[in-house]
């Protein structure tokens, strides 16, 4: 299913979901997670290629054009609240992805290859939910009076 993500969203989603990745999950449920997450890690590197140039315009440079640095090594910015609206600005931005959804009531019947029921960690629903993963439920109708 298409959805729009901020590039906030697939940021923290994809760190979120790193270690529901790494279990043991059901083959079809893997899949399906690991479909999503190649086609968001496109993203992501689009996000780290913009985030390297915002650095580049932003780092504040000695005479001979060199990066300053502080003690402990991390490039200082002539104006960090201007490469910080920058920044803000890139993770606000969205993007169109087709996302495969996973029904809530199947995720928590699975079992791992251990045969143990699937207990997403609260941080990793989170993920899922940030990159709109899980489906909404539907609607049940309503039954007709007679």
């Amino acid at each position: 299913m298409n959805v729009t993500l901020k590039n906030r969203d697939v940021d923290r989603g994809l760190t979120l979901l790193g270690p529901f990745v790494k279990r043991g999950l059901p083959v079809k449920l893997s899949f399906a997670i690991a479909k999503t997450t190649r086609r968001l890690k496109e993203v992501i590197d689009i996000i780290i290629d913009e985030r390297k140039k915002l650095v580049k315009k932003h780092q504040l440079t000695d005479v001979e054009g060199n990066s300053v640095v502080d003690e402990a090594g991390n490039i200082q910015f002539a104006r960090p609240s201007e490469f910080s609206d920058d920044f803000d600005e890139l993770m606000k931005q969205e993007n169109t992805v087709d996302v495969h959804q996973i029904d809530y009531e199947k995720l928590t019947k699975m079992k791992d290859v251990d045969g143990k029921i699937i207990q997403p960690s609260p941080e990793e629903l989170e993920g899922l939910l940030l990159l709109q993963m899980i489906a909404e439920p539907k609607e049940e109708k309503e039954e007709e009076e007679e």
